[in-house]
């Protein structure tokens, strides 16, 4: 491998992925959902998500600059799976997601009911998607297979 230059990312050369979206699509029209209805997300996501653990910060509310830490369960351009954290409170919330530098707002898409296999977790959908936040681990991922 070559020398590097001076702010040159330390990624090897991912050129093969530069459409992360177009490059983890499956093709089926992806649709929110809430309540039960999210037994049967995956059968209807355009893209598939990564099971990648990712610490990222969450701010619940947008006038506060008060986060919590909590890691991913899955993760996608387009989208996450998170733990369900104090201050996510409703489907449609608008919340931030940080990892490291990069900020970017999501809408909470569904909330895990008790007694279901997804009590403690949350989906939540991009609102930005030019800016996808974990970008280098996908990356990363699919440089792998």
């Amino acid at each position: 491998m070559g020398k590097r230059k001076p702010n040159e990312s330390n990624v090897d050369a991912l050129d093969d992925y530069s459409d992360t979206h177009q490059a983890m699509s499956n093709g089926t029209p992806s649709k929110a959902v809430t309540g039960s209805e999210a037994l049967v997300l995956d059968t209807r996501r355009d893209e598939h998500r990564l099971h990648i653990a990712v610490p990222v910060k969450v701010f619940p509310d947008l006038k506060s600059f008060e986060s919590h830490t909590c890691c991913t369960y899955e993760i996608s351009p387009s989208g996450a799976r998170i733990a369900a954290l104090p201050g996510i409170n409703q489907v449609g919330q608008i919340i931030f997601l940080q990892r490291h530098n990069r900020r970017a707002r999501y809408k909470v898409a569904w909330i895990g009911e008790p007694d279901t296999s997804q009590h403690g977790q949350v989906g939540v959908e991009s609102l930005e998607p030019a800016n996808v936040i974990w970008e280098i681990e996908i990356k990363a991922r699919l440089k792998q297979s």
